[in-house]
């Protein structure tokens, strides 16, 4: 990656948390909860769609276990969201809308391409069809991904991630 898109991410970043503060205007679809800097809401740091856009987005082109073919998944990386956050922990309890959670090691953000995905192939993912937001990892692009580990990880329907 060139450096001056790494000093622009990096402004752009920066730049963030202000907006990221206010409290969500349309329907909340991401609660982040634990140990976190930043809040907007009683419950933690709430976010509605709106908000997720407006952070930097990161598209990942892979392959799943659950969709056919090459698919175009976009949203902001999971480090971003945790900075925006001000996050300190170990671990993320990802947690779905019908209660599901799967633990995750805080350092699977460490890599850029692992996202929380709002689109698929450009459009928001529907409820019905594994949205509003799914964790997707860029497993045609890193085969070690490839893993029954990994798998369990990429929590589809995704509401609520708390960091301990």
């Amino acid at each position: 990656m060139k450096l001056w898109a790494l000093v622009l991410g990096g402004w752009l970043l920066a730049a963030l948390p202000a907006a990221a503060l206010e409290a969500p205007q349309g329907p909340v679809v991401l609660t982040v909860t634990g140990g976190i800097a930043v809040t907007n809401s009683a419950e933690g740091l709430a976010f509605d769609q709106a908000a997720l856009d407006a952070l930097p987005q990161t598209i990942v082109r892979t392959e799943t276990p659950w969709t056919e073919g090459m698919v175009e998944f976009s949203g902001v990386s999971l480090k971003d969201l945790l900075n925006v956050a001000g996050a300190k922990g170990r671990t993320l309890i990802a947690t779905a809308l019908n209660d599901y959670a799967v633990e995750i090691p805080v350092s699977d953000a460490d890599n850029p391409h692992v996202i929380i995905a709002a689109r698929r192939n450009g459009a928001l993912m529907p409820v019905r069809d594994k949205g509003p937001l799914w964790i997707i990892y860029p497993l045609s692009d890193e085969p070690a991904l490839q893993n029954e580990t990994t798998n369990s990880r990429m929590i589809w329907q995704l509401n609520r991630l708390e960091i301990k």
